[in-house]
């Protein structure tokens, strides 16, 4: 498994995610096409990922070429050395430990960083995803009350978080 940044030749892969709902519609992704992703890409990427909005990943199968999915860390906060991560995967690439080794990956490589605090939000009732999180180490610490859009409305979210070994 590689984790690398997104190029054009990966859109045409990745973009039926954004607009599946049982995908990129629990990740939270914009319901967007692959004409869409290649401008946001080109022109909307590289300003974001230089102020620390998003750094978005793809998630590479190395034996065989093709994409299990995506992670993205985001909301870089440099007053208190946290960013916010997230991951989606596409549907044949579940049940196999690829979003848990993704996860740790961006956690591990966040905090070497220094990065103190990793934290990610989880719709309840998602307990696929927050069996992810609980596998990569991280701790349920409350509730966010209508914090993500979910089927076409604004539902809870858990919080959990993750900080840096040396802090603990």
């Amino acid at each position: 498994m590689l984790l690398r940044p997104p190029t054009d030749a990966d859109i045409d892969a990745i973009a039926p995610a954004f607009r599946d709902p049982e995908v990129g519609g629990e990740a939270g992704l914009p319901p967007v096409d692959g004409d869409t992703l290649r401008t946001m890409l080109r022109e909307q990427l590289p300003w974001m990922h230089e102020r620390g909005l998003l750094a978005p990943y793809v998630i590479e199968d190395t034996s065989t070429g093709g994409l299990l999915g995506g992670a993205n860390l985001r909301l870089f906060d440099p007053m208190r050395d946290t960013v916010e991560l997230g991951y989606w995967l596409f549907v044949e690439a579940r049940g196999r430990g690829v979003a848990t080794r993704a996860v740790r990956a961006l956690v591990d490589d966040s905090h070497a960083r220094g990065i103190v605090r990793v934290e990610a939000h989880v719709r309840l009732g998602n307990l696929a995803s927050e069996r992810v999180l609980e596998r990569a180490g991280f701790e349920r610490e409350g509730v966010k009350r209508k914090l993500l859009r979910h089927g076409g409305t604004r539902v809870d979210a858990t919080l959990f978080a993750i900080v840096a070994p040396d802090l603990e």
